[in-house]
């Protein structure tokens, strides 16, 4: 389980990195199946240089990545921030090119528990790309003095509070591979100066409502989204009960089944 100092931090700042939690080989293993998973999908198109190719759902898609979100030194995460009863929102596979400008969720209220478990499979340093927050810019006030970033409200090409946005004061989260990022949609977050085809693979995990107004979010959420908070076939026919259990929630509440 994560320490009470790592659960503060990520209460607090909104962010965490855990550092080598995953071996060399098995990042490497991650690697070749999410790449191989990459061209299949794009058949006999080459990679295209200028756009992302992201990809939902992503883990169920390669048996080397189906049970990641099963592995103990991953599954502590949720249920350290969440509590055993949290329910997976879903999977992602992303080759990003160039910036991603500045964001944060506005959806959900920041005491509905919504934790971004991210893992980069290649090297990353501030200036190729890395992902950078925004300490703290999980919590919002009222008024939101950083709305304008939060929605993405502004030029990418100008400047924002006098500054260009890649001068916005951030944390830059470098990583090498087996390094595992956590945050929630709700930290302002970004990457500049990336090259082509930065590889990302994340998985979303949700805290059970605990009140009407977070069920009603949900809702809400599913009823506006295309792929989020839709369990798999492949998950809802594990053979592995605590993934089964990750899926219940869904099910439940009768939403859609994906069959991946």
């Amino acid at each position: 389980m994560l320490t009470q100092d790592q659960i503060d931090h990520y209460e607090a700042l909104g962010f965490l990195v855990l550092r080598g939690l995953l071996s060399q080989d098995e990042m490497d293993e991650l690697r070749a199946a999410s790449l191989s998973v990459m061209r299949d999908l794009r058949g006999a198109d080459e990679y295209q240089a200028d756009e992302n190719q992201s990809v939902q759902p992503w883990m169920e898609r390669h048996p080397a990545m189906r049970d990641l979100i099963d592995d103990e030194r991953i599954h502590q995460i949720p249920e350290s921030l969440l509590g055993p009863d949290f329910w997976l929102d879903g999977t992602e596979g992303h080759l990003r090119v160039g910036d991603t400008q500045w964001h944060g969720d506005d959806v959900h209220d920041d005491d509905l528990g919504w934790v971004k478990v991210a893992i980069y499979l290649d090297p990353l340093t501030k200036e190729d790309g890395c992902l950078r927050v925004i300490p703290a810019s999980n919590r919002r006030h009222d008024p939101d003095h950083l709305s304008v970033l939060r929605e993405g409200k502004y030029d990418p090409d100008g400047l924002v509070f006098g500054m260009r946005p890649d001068e916005i004061p951030s944390v830059a989260l470098e990583t090498e591979p087996g390094d595992v990022l956590i945050f929630t949609e709700g930290t302002i977050h970004g990457a500049f100066g990336g090259g082509v085809g930065r590889h990302q693979i994340c998985v979303s995990f949700v805290e059970n409502p605990k009140t009407e107004r977070h069920l009603n979010q949900i809702m809400a959420f599913y009823g506006n989204s295309t792929w989020s908070l839709r369990p798999t076939r492949s998950y809802v026919e594990s053979d592995r009960p605590r993934i089964r259990r990750m899926v219940e929630k869904p099910l439940e509440w009768g939403f859609d089944i994906l069959e991946y």
